[in-house]
């Protein structure tokens, strides 16, 4: 996951992605390919105030596989698992500007029928050096 974040997502250490498939698998999801390679993935939490909202830390898919509906597909099944009871919100942020994260999260509200409010989460100025902000599109309810 980590090697497939590099250059497609904010990069964040080895060690938290072992440390939220190993203390959230059930709001994680890897796609592999036929030779077994990471083709895809989303990492998310349950919010610890609602439980009810899930929040998606990351999905990225291979530069091999975007465009053919892959995150669309992991996101779906992410929000689907029956380990994921009571859902009603799903929640990421987005740095405005990253088009296909904005199409995809827009694309799963109206999938759901459903509403996809779009926020202000973090302001550029809340981050050391240069960082865009970061919007909270909010998704729901279901």
């Amino acid at each position: 996951m980590w090697h497939l974040a590099e250059g497609a997502v904010d990069s964040n250490s080895p060690y938290s992605y072992l440390m939220l498939v190993e203390y959230h698998a059930s709001t994680c999801a890897v796609a592999v390919d036929d030779d077994g390679d990471i083709a895809g993935f989303v990492t998310g939490f349950r919010l610890p105030d609602d439980p009810s909202t899930l929040f998606i830390w990351q999905i990225a898919v291979s530069s091999e596989r975007r465009g053919l509906g892959l995150g669309a597909r992991l996101l779906d099944g992410l929000a689907d698992r029956p380990a994921i009871p009571r859902l009603r919100y799903l929640e990421a942020s987005v740095t405005p500007g990253n088009d296909a994260s904005e199409g995809l999260f827009r694309a799963f509200a109206e999938s759901r029928r459903t509403e996809c409010v779009e926020e202000e989460l973090f302001d550029a100025a809340d981050f050391p050096g240069t960082h865009d902000p970061e919007v909270r599109f909010r998704i729901g309810p279901f």
